[in-house]
């Protein structure tokens, strides 16, 4: 059972009690991503989320990372381009230590000047390391095309030049403006008494407030072109890419189901055509990028130097042909089968409910049961596939980017 409260402060509470678990897990959503950031602040969502684990005014760095790993938990944070999401897992019985250590760093890091200087050396690193994956690299080049100027093509990690600008007194003006509770949302999943959690929750949220300074956000728009880069690697990467649905669009079970049968897996079209028949990629596949007013439907494939102009070549005529013949029932029945087998697994995984439940409040504002998610599969006919195909799959307008070797 779900259940929704709302703090004095406005801070919106979600939670699914599972009497059977051994455990809790709770993570806190905010919408700050770095599609909310200017291009002079590029990556410091992400930079933020680091800073919040170097110290609050009660616990140093160490402590945080202590606190919860030597009773057997977990506490962790990850940035992506539409929020940022801190989380901790721990043994049920430890629930009111977990939400002490949590809203702590979310809300009394101290931003130490020292340990900000430090912290860019290591996103800096992270920075590198990306640089050092094709894969990643290729795939960020391709956004920067696909999105231009707008915050989306940026890369979540940001710039060299703007992380060693910034400064405590940048990151305090940004958390204050993007960490208020309207734009937050707290879940919790696990064993646990619902009232001892609202208790705790009114008391380690208590000092949340603020209303921020909500500006309209552009609307991003979806561009067509081509980048070509090399670097000394022993593949040729290519990465390509569709304007698609958003999450809140009509067809957005449609391209789901789109991008299954094109390269969603070892069954899929680009898989079976390209590696396994003609032994071309190892790696190939798609996957479905939707953001709250727009998306893209990516492919990449990893291959041999020289080769890569074949492939961009397979993968294009795969989608072009999709979107001529459609799919066919019998293949559509067995994807949706697949989707809904997929989606009730993850029922068993604690980590995949409050997923589910923390993303569903902060962008649709109410949960989404798998049964109705599985309703909208199940209802998507093979007029909708062509429909969704049609939009998508046009000609004279996609994105690539390839990464060659030197």
């Amino acid at each position: 059972m779900i259940e929704k409260y709302t703090l004095k402060n406005g801070l919106t509470i979600v939670a699914e009690k599972i009497d059977y678990a051994q455990s809790v897990l709770m993570g806190i959503w905010v919408k700050a991503g770095s599609r909310h950031e200017s291009a002079q602040l590029a990556g410091i969502s992400h930079f933020l989320e680091h800073m919040n684990f170097k110290g609050t005014e009660r616990r140093s760095a160490r402590e945080l990372a202590e606190v919860l790993e030597n009773r057997g938990g977990q506490l962790n944070a990850y940035t992506t381009k539409e929020y940022t999401n801190f989380y901790c897992h721990v043994v049920k019985e430890d629930y009111a230590l977990a939400m002490d250590v949590l809203s702590d760093l979310f809300l009394h890091s101290v931003y130490d000047e020292e340990e900000l200087e430090k912290e860019k050396n290591v996103v800096l690193e992270e920075i590198n390391l990306y640089e050092d994956s094709p894969e990643d690299l290729v795939i960020d080049k391709l956004n920067e095309v696909c999105w231009k100027n707008h915050a989306l093509g940026r890369p979540i990690l940001g710039y060299e030049e703007q992380v060693k600008a910034f400064s405590r007194d940048i990151l305090l003006s940004y958390r204050k403006e993007m960490y208020t509770p309207k734009n937050t949302v707290f879940a919790v999943v696990g064993n646990f008494d619902i009232k001892a959690i609202l208790a705790e929750a009114e008391h380690c949220f208590s000092s949340f407030g603020g209303q921020g300074k909500k500006e309209k956000e552009e609307i991003p728009v979806f561009h067509g072109g081509t980048c070509s880069l090399q670097k000394d690697i022993a593949q040729e990467h290519i990465a390509i890419a569709f304007s698609s649905c958003s999450i809140f669009d009509e067809h957005y079970y449609s391209a789901v189901l789109l991008n299954e049968y094109l390269g969603g897996g070892a069954s899929s079209e680009l898989f079976q055509k390209i590696r396994e028949e003609l032994a071309l990629s190892y790696s190939v596949y798609s996957f479905l990028t939707p953001y709250e007013d727009s998306g893209m439907l990516t492919i990449y494939a990893g291959t041999a130097p020289n080769r890569g102009k074949e492939v961009e070549e397979l993968c294009l005529n795969r989608c072009f042909d999709l979107k001529k013949r459609g799919i066919p029932t019998e293949r559509l029945n067995h994807i949706k089968q697949q989707i809904n087998g997929a989606m009730r697994l993850s029922v068993d995984s604690l980590g995949s409910r409050l997923n589910r439940l923390g993303r569903n409040e902060l962008f649709f504002h109410r949960y989404i049961p798998i049964e109705e998610i599985v309703s909208g599969i199940d209802a998507v006919g093979n007029d909708d596939i062509a429909a969704c195909a049609d939009r998508i799959f046009r000609r004279e307008c996609f994105a690539k980017a390839v990464l060659r070797g030197k």
